[in-house]
């Protein structure tokens, strides 16, 4: 009964949901709205902002492909300037990323993007140190966390971000098609959705919320599968059991795969590394079929990238691999390369 549940449950199923990841990132419940990827949410993002001529927005040489895109079409659509802050591979610390951002700030700069955990690298930014960098320059912050949520710990409070944007259906472990748009208080009413509905239909208090909850009929439960999702990590004592078991694994695994590579570790800290995700540089080759020799010859799926960094593969450790799945790995990739 379709109109039943559209007319008579929806607002109280959304808000039972958003209250519950508004708890599990500690933010206000009518601070995130959800969206149905982090693409999505940061696009709704960038096209809020009144960028003009002149205007610089700071982003990083790691950006993921598509927000790179989004990035550049805003920018020539408004004539606002990107500026690439190059973050060196291997990293070395924390503190060598914030002072290569600390030179390429000035007052041009009004938007500063940064991914909490990069997607080709698995580099683990600061983005704490960078949010509080932004909120003393009067730069508006934009974190792109599109892998964050599940394995990390998430404070949106105390961040301090004006906008963060994350996935519910990556490391959250929630059904494809859900994930958040959070706004500071004092950015919830400045979000402009690109679909205008009626505006009126959700209970809240915040543009971000009225405009984007409600964008005519769609299937709506993977959002309500959120909360599920959350009850779910928190059954299995997720970061402080499940997590650290997942980085383990994969810390024993890496000085196999790196013998392989023949390759530096990406990471000269361990505060630079996702928990359960770590990339490894291939050696200099042709890997445009690494990904689907893998699967078509050993089923592993695992991400190949490559970039102006050059060439790399993502192993990615969830609840479910073991040490016979990393193994399997190790005893393929020779071979192949």
């Amino acid at each position: 009964e379709p109109v039943d549940f559209l007319q008579r449950h929806f607002c109280e199923k959304m808000e039972t949901a958003r209250s519950h990841l508004a708890g599990f990132l500690n933010c206000g419940t009518d601070d995130i709205a959800f969206v149905r990827n982090t693409t999505y949410g940061m696009n709704v993002v960038a096209r809020s902002l009144a960028l003009k001529e002149g205007d610089v927005i700071l982003i990083t040489d790691l950006e993921y492909g598509a927000v790179l895109r989004m990035w550049q079409t805003v920018a020539d659509e408004t004539g606002a300037q990107i500026i690439r802050v190059p973050i060196s591979l291997p990293a070395t610390s924390s503190q060598e990323i914030i002072a290569t951002f600390r030179k390429h700030l000035d007052s041009s700069v009004k938007v500063m993007a940064i991914p909490h955990l990069a997607a080709d690298s698995a580099l683990r930014l600061p983005v704490e140190q960078l949010v509080m960098m932004a909120r003393e320059a009067k730069v508006i912050s934009v974190i792109d966390g599109a892998h964050a949520p599940g394995q990390l710990p998430l404070d949106l409070n105390s961040l301090g971000a004006d906008f963060y944007v994350g996935n519910c259906h990556k490391w959250l472990l929630s059904p494809k098609g859900a994930g958040f748009l959070y706004a500071a208080p004092h950015q919830a009413d400045h979000i402009s959705s690109p679909i205008i509905g009626w505006g009126t239909i959700s209970k809240g208090s915040t543009a971000l919320l009225l405009e984007n909850e409600w964008q005519g009929t769609s299937d709506t439960s993977a959002f309500l599968a959120v909360s599920d999702a959350i009850n779910f990590l928190a059954q299995h004592d997720w970061f402080q059991a499940v997590v650290p078991a997942c980085t383990k694994l994969l810390n024993e695994a890496s000085p196999a795969l790196l013998e392989i590579t023949k390759e530096a570790s990406l990471y000269g800290s361990p505060d630079l590394q996702s928990p359960q995700m770590a990339s490894f540089r291939l050696p200099v080759g042709d890997h445009s079929s690494l990904h689907a020799m893998l699967y078509e010859q050993d089923q592993i799926e695992m991400p190949v990238f490559s970039n102006e960094h050059g060439d790399f593969f993502r192993v990615s450790v969830q609840a479910y691999n073991n040490e016979q799945d990393l193994n399997r790995l190790i005893e393929a990739l020779p071979k192949l390369l």
